[in-house]
């Protein structure tokens, strides 16, 4: 509701711990705690809902953000002019205006929260279980396979009636659209600038301390000094980490196959689309979305039951992480790019249609070229979240090809101060390519596309809050 100096700085604060890789985020709460507090902590539900916390509250700032950014302020002065204090206007005027948003962004919550995977690995350390976890340690770890899939089959029921009950409310709600012109004002008066600054603090504290702390232990060396020592040692497999390959090699795996992944993604994701676009809402709209609605790791269990027995064992195949990567990643191009041909005026495709241009010359020479922002955008998400991809990963990778999140979670697991150390280092290396990649994409969408290039970049940076 509020305009003021750095608001773009702080949405866009709020918005990192939201795109980084699960691991990541669990090894930001990790490094806050350090390995002493950590090992105390170990077994309890707090450091677990904290991550959550830092996770989910991009939710709430873009889409309830959003919604009450195009309120017009003329509600609230006229119920103010009534005679309602601030808090009854709050109460009676702008909440019920924005119920839907955030009725949205509270089932968006709770299903990521539902199919949380990465971080309570993390933080639970064994000792805390959810219906992810225990799909993992029986499939990786007690080798029951039947009772793992029992379990992700009532994942998907539990992840399904989420999403009708959500349905079923939100047709019976009343909705209030907001306009597209923003209606926020500069603070005026000291009440404002405290509300402002305590929001302000609060987004700080919840997702640049953990950012600030992760930096600050990859330094730390166990005699409470600081230096490069976990740097330096990122390029060789030392003693007592538990991994087979040097964790800069990991990079390079990890490179590798999103880079893979990516390319799957684009290559099918972009003509689904143009399917999906002709009719949204339609099944193969529905269809293509599944992969979203589904949790990774069920996604992994079921690439490990098809392809990990005779007579099609393919569990060595160099080829499957990239491919479980790219069923995660290919809902992401297919909703920025579907998106996009859905703006498009069919006046476009209806001239070059007079003109004499084929179905598919329509498609090379008009929509493509027009709509290539947007498929930018969608290959750096894919990109970004297939470097960041765990859940599935972590069933599939080999232990001579682990990807990043797998050698984070390998050297937290590990006794001592080396292991965690570098984890702490790995985690921040992790967090420079994710964003380098999220930054090339901006540079990249905002000169093909122009002004609507970067509005399709806005749009696909909130593609898995509006699912």
């Amino acid at each position: 509701r509020y305009r003021f100096v750095g608001r773009s700085f702080v949405r866009s604060a709020a918005m990192v711990p939201f795109v980084l890789p699960s691991v990541v985020l669990g090894a930001a709460i990790a490094s806050v705690l350090g390995p002493v507090g950590l090992q105390g902590v170990r077994g309890t539900w707090w450091p677990v809902l904290v991550a959550h916390l830092c996770f989910n509250l991009a939710v709430f700032v873009r889409v309830v953000g959003a919604a009450l950014d195009g309120l017009d302020p003329a509600l609230e002065d006229a119920a103010r002019t009534l005679g309602v204090g601030p808090i009854g206007a709050a109460r009676r005027v702008l909440l019920p205006a924005v119920q839907p948003a955030i009725r949205s962004a509270a089932v968006v919550v709770f299903l990521f929260c539902l199919t949380s995977f990465g971080v309570i690995v993390i933080l639970g350390g064994g000792q805390v279980s959810t219906i992810e976890v225990e799909i993992w340690v029986r499939a990786t770890r007690q080798f029951d396979l039947s009772g793992a899939a029992v379990l992700a089959g009532l994942q998907v029921a539990a992840v399904l009636a989420t999403l009708a009950l959500h349905a079923r409310v939100s047709r019976r709600g009343v909705r209030a659209v907001p306009s597209d012109r923003s209606w926020s004002t500069r603070p005026s008066g000291c009440a404002e600038w405290v509300h402002v600054g305590a929001a302000v603090s609060v987004v700080a504290l919840i997702t640049l301390v953990p950012l600030a702390a992760l930096v600050e232990r990859s330094l730390r060396l166990p005699g409470g000094e600081h230096g490069l020592d976990h740097w330096r040692h990122l390029g060789s497999a030392t003693a007592g980490t538990g991994l087979t390959v040097s964790p800069l090699d990991a990079v390079v795996v990890s490179l590798v196959a999103a880079s893979l992944a990516t390319a799957f993604a684009v290559g099918i994701g972009v003509p689904a689309a143009r399917v999906a676009a002709r009719r949204s809402g339609g099944v193969a709209d529905r269809i293509l979305l599944l992969p979203l609605g589904v949790s990774a790791t069920t996604i992994g269990l079921g690439l490990l039951l098809a392809f990990g027995r005779p007579p099609i064992d393919l569990r060595r195949a160099w080829w499957l992480v990239p491919a479980a990567q790219a069923l995660v990643a290919v809902p992401l191009v297919v909703r920025s790019v579907a998106s996009a041909l859905g703006e498009l005026p069919p006046s476009v495709t209806e001239v070059a249609a007079t003109l004499g241009a084929s179905p598919r010359r329509r498609w090379w020479r008009v929509e493509l070229p027009m709509v290539r922002g947007a498929v930018v955008a969608g290959a750096g998400l894919a990109f970004v979240a297939s470097l960041g991809e765990f859940g599935a990963t972590v069933f599939l990778a080999r232990a001579d090809r682990p990807t990043v999140p797998v050698a984070i979670e390998r050297l937290m697991s590990r006794p001592g101060s080396s292991g965690f150390g570098q984890a702490m280092a790995l985690s921040c290396v992790l967090v420079l390519v994710c964003g380098l990649a999220l930054s090339g994409v901006d540079l990249i969408v905002g000169r093909v596309g122009g002004r609507r290039g970067a509005m399709q970049a806005d749009a696909a940076d909130g593609i898995r809050l509006g699912l």
